[in-house]
């Protein structure tokens, strides 16, 4: 019966869908390009390794908190926070060890960091490498 549908337990949604993980990913390989030009600009070369800043949010405390742990394993700095603007979403940020400033590395990090997220159902939101 139809009717009585609001009695199953409802599935639960993903905050981050497969195709927002798509889109996710081609905007952060677009950013990692311009992000590398701006910084040929300032005179970082290829060489130079350089910390990075993320930032994740969630839906979910235990997202959140999963996804702390798994980042803490990378041995990258993190912590979670309520949201300011949200007592029911949560801000993971953190920053990375050293990263090599060329297109390769710094793709394959994106890859990385868009799939522990949507691994956790946490949108990757933004980065900032630290100068």
């Amino acid at each position: 019966m139809s009717i009585l549908n609001f009695l199953k337990p409802k599935k639960d949604k993903r905050l981050v869908s497969e195709n927002d993980f798509n889109a996710n990913l081609v905007k952060h390989y677009r950013l990692a390009t311009e992000s590398l030009v701006s910084l040929r600009d300032a005179e970082v070369e290829e060489e130079d390794e350089l910390k990075i800043d993320y930032f994740f949010h969630s839906d979910s405390f235990l997202k959140a908190e999963a996804l702390e742990m798994e980042i803490q394993n990378i041995g990258y700095t993190v912590n979670y926070a309520i949201a300011s603007h949200d007592k029911n979403a949560f801000v993971i940020s953190g920053r990375t060890t050293e990263v090599r400033m060329m297109h390769e590395s710094l793709s394959k990090w994106v890859a990385e960091m868009c799939e522990v997220g949507y691994k956790h159902d946490c949108s990757f939101e933004s980065w900032e490498i630290v100068v």
